[in-house]
């Protein structure tokens, strides 16, 4: 073992940065040319750093904590905080990204010679650094490598605290830790094996109450952001370890093929020799019977294993403890069977990094397990026309805001690249996945010949694609007014409603097939209707699809969307609303067809719900079906079951000025628990869903004062 500050420390360092060095300038290269599209989540965090950067120029810290429900802004507003003094934001997120991959680096070397010498930290640091998918992670902006180098670090602190022992170290450690949760949730899962590892082989009061300690600093640390959050936070990890799994169409948790993916794809992550040595130094590490590493990468990798959710992002953060295991393995090796076995690492991390940034050996098929030793990733000179779109529709406006579809879920032709690219370039569009039903309040479309993306998405493109070849009047209205060839050998087009030309009949005539198409298409969205009415108020303009007033009435209804299987319903009473400057498709018209493009106006008159109805309502929605709503005088006492203790609130229904109402919290207790008022709201929001239910609305909406009693809730008098 090398002492720290000795000769031989500076050369190990100097080894390790010389790694890093000849990463990034190959990274740099690959940057300068590559011309690629940001691809899904590659594209978000990108815009999240750009409006990072904005909210840091206005000091805005409000919306910097609140901006998104999973994912914490560090890492989004260190590429924001570069990208206000640097020309581009690509470049700060991937200098970001090499900071990143020097920290980890470091700190895995760190690990490697706290768990044997120098050489294990060597090796152990170019293994991490030169990890295939480490690499081709290096080369997009997102939170999984960071998130990597946070573990490290912090396992690299856990080592010094001498189990909980030293209570500067155990402090230092909270900081970390604390900072570790700001980078991505899942961080939790990869320390918290090793910290109860240290706790049961301690077993003692002073190394439990250091942790405690420890904990309570990273609670401080990370609490800004995570208070917020608290109550919603399991909500948003189960809905990406198993909701998105089953919308991904993943095998069952416990069949072989989900059993045996994150085992199979190691060789591809960490490479193949390194995982020999992995297991190597797992067999070391387990004789020596000191296995708090092993427990740091094979607890986590267990858990994932297990999870309905796969990708290999989600495991990417163990590579630092597999990596120093594998150190362990080389350090474990004679002196000169060392230098060779060093050498012999820096040839295949050389390989590595031009198998993967150059495809250059290719790409080959590892026998026995059917997958490729590397994911390749050369860089693409590829221009996918994100911008000369988007530049297309804001001359088109007239600078006037617009809503823009985009259909297609491609990598390099999605709403995430197009929204990120708008919200850079500060364009006033409004930019939506694949439009539902009918495309109400969508100006634009955007759409592609050929691939249309994962298979798990591509049904929603697909049903837009045909309704245009089968209805040649929606078509009509939206015409094709731009093409360009895209790279994958498919045509990218931009329609545009257009509805320059009259309707055939008069005014009269086309206002009675208006009203007969609507009372046809009742049966879509009400049931067990009396007493509906219709009237219109219209003009000439009626022939180009404006309607001046809808206003429409109804006795009794079940109101839901019935084209859905197991749809919410919801029975109202006393129903009136009425909707200004209406445009209708007047070539679906012409047809005896009503097509609704648009609303300048909406306002909920009158209706009423009885006590009964909401309950019944609530229990059927997804998510909300162990809710227990009661009415009372002024308000509705809300007790919303979960695992754990479950949260009550009496709710009022107040009027909003960004919303059609929001709702407020008068008291809330958490099981027994009276929470204080400063964390009422931060606990609500996660079950708020009318900010979700504004951001869905393409036209505004209104509603009449809302008063509530014991029996019902009654809008308007």
């Amino acid at each position: 073992m090398t002492p720290q500050g000795a000769p031989g420390a500076g050369r190990e360092w100097a080894l390790v940065g010389a790694a890093w060095l000849v990463i990034a300038v190959c990274v740099a290269v690959w940057l300068a040319i590559d011309t690629r599209p940001p691809e899904w989540d590659h594209a978000n965090h990108l815009e999240r750093a750009v409006a990072c950067a904005r909210d840091l120029a206005a000091g805005d810290w409000r919306t910097i904590l609140e901006r998104s429900s999973f994912y914490p802004p560090v890492v989004p507003c260190a590429a924001g905080l570069l990208y206000r003094v640097l020309p581009t934001d690509v470049a700060a997120a991937q200098i970001v990204m090499l900071l990143f991959l020097g920290a980890g680096m470091a700190a895995t070397y760190a690990l490697g010679k706290a768990l044997a010498d120098g050489t294990a930290g060597v090796a152990a640091a170019w293994i991490f650094g030169t990890a295939p998918f480490v690499i081709f992670s290096t080369l997009r902006f997102q939170l999984d490598l960071p998130l990597a180098t946070m573990v490290a670090a912090a396992l690299t602190m856990l080592m010094r605290t001498d189990g909980f022992t030293r209570v500067g170290a155990s402090l230092l450690s909270g900081v970390v830790f604390g900072v570790g949760m700001l980078t991505k949730p899942p961080f939790a899962a990869y320390l918290l094996p090793p910290v109860v590892w240290l706790l049961v082989r301690e077993r003692t009061r002073r190394a439990l109450g250091h942790a405690v300690l420890a904990g309570l600093v990273a609670a401080a640390v990370s609490l800004p952001w995570y208070g917020p959050r608290f109550a919603g936070m399991p909500r948003q990890i189960a809905l990406r370890a198993v909701t998105h799994a089953a919308e991904e169409g993943k095998p069952p948790t416990l069949s072989a093929a989900a059993l045996a993916f994150y085992p199979t794809w190691l060789p591809v992550q960490l490479g193949v020799l390194a995982t020999l040595l992995l297991v190597a130094g797992i067999v070391i590490t387990l004789r020596r019977r000191d296995p708090l590493i092993a427990v740091a990468f094979l607890a986590p990798f267990a858990l994932f294993v297990l999870l309905p959710n796969k990708d290999l992002r989600y495991t990417l953060p163990g590579l630092p403890a597999a990596a120093a295991l594998a150190g362990l393995a080389v350090a474990a090796l004679g002196p000169r069977l060392r230098r060779a076995a060093l050498g012999v690492l820096a040839v295949t991390g050389a390989v590595q990094l031009c198998a993967v940034a150059w495809a250059v050996p290719p790409p080959v098929t590892l026998p026995w397990l059917e997958v490729p030793w590397v994911l390749g990733s050369p860089p693409m000179q590829s221009d996918w026309r994100q911008r000369d779109f988007l530049r297309i529709i804001v001359q088109d406006r007239a600078g006037r805001p617009a809503t823009v579809s985009v259909v297609p879920n491609d990598s390099f032709f999605s709403v995430s690249n197009f929204r990120y690219y708008a919200v850079r370039d500060e364009l006033p569009l409004k930019l939506t996945r694949a439009w539902d039903g009918e495309p109400l309040g969508i100006d634009y479309m955007l759409l592609k010949t050929g691939g249309q993306g994962p298979d798990f998405s591509v049904a929603k493109s697909r049903r837009v694609i045909e309704r245009l070849a089968r209805d040649p009047a929606l078509a009509r209205a939206y015409p094709v007014i731009a093409e360009f060839p895209l790279p994958d050998g498919s045509t990218g087009m931009l329609r545009a409603r257009r509805l320059t030309e009259a309707a055939a009949g008069t005014p009269e005539a086309l206002a009675r097939r208006l009203e007969a198409a609507m009372r046809r298409r009742v049966g879509e969205v009400a049931r067990d209707v009396d007493g509906l009415e219709i009237r219109l108020t219209y003009d000439d303009a009626i022939a180009r699809g404006r309607v001046q007033r809808l206003e429409v009435t109804a006795r009794v209804a079940a109101i839901g969307e019935l084209r859905r299987r197991d749809a919410a319903i919801l029975r109202i009473q006393n129903l009136r609303f009425v909707a200004d400057d209406v445009l209708v498709n007047p070539y679906a018209l012409e047809a005896g067809r009503a097509e609704l493009l648009d609303v300048g106006r909406f306002r909920l008159e009158r209706m009423e719900v009885t006590a009964p109805d909401l309950q019944a309502f609530v229990t059927a929605i997804k998510g909300f079906r162990t809710t227990r709503v009661r009415l009372a005088a002024g308000g509705l006492d809300v007790v919303v079951e979960q695992p754990g203790p479950d949260l009550a609130a009496r709710l009022r229904i107040v009027p909003a000025a960004d919303r059609p109402f929001a709702i407020a919290v008068d008291r809330a207790r958490l099981g027994w628990l009276p929470l204080p008022r400063l964390l009422v709201d931060w606990v609500v929001r996660n079950y708020d869903p009318t900010p979700q239910i504004a951001n869905r609305l393409t036209f505004p909406v209104a509603i009449a004062p809302v008063s509530v009693t014991e029996q019902a809730i009654r809008v308007g008098n």
